[in-house]
């Protein structure tokens, strides 16, 4: 297992209000999760899927790069 290190933050209560019915629905299927358990699988997923490129991040359009 990878070492973790403690990284702490505030959240707007209608997100953690989301990250609440996620873990639900997950619990609902069978498994024990956490809320730190669903915030880091979510974080991941939106990291490997965004690949943190700012047009995916803010889902806006793809733009055409100008050749200089």
């Amino acid at each position: 297992m990878e070492p973790s290190r403690q990284f702490s933050f505030r959240l707007p209560k209608s997100l953690v209000d989301r990250v609440e019915q996620c873990a639900d629905g997950i619990r609902e299927s069978g498994f024990e999760v956490t809320r730190a358990d669903i915030v880091r699988l979510l974080l991941n997923h939106a990291l490997d899927s965004t690949q943190c490129n700012l047009n995916r991040l803010l889902r806006l359009p793809p733009t055409k790069k100008t050749r200089s």
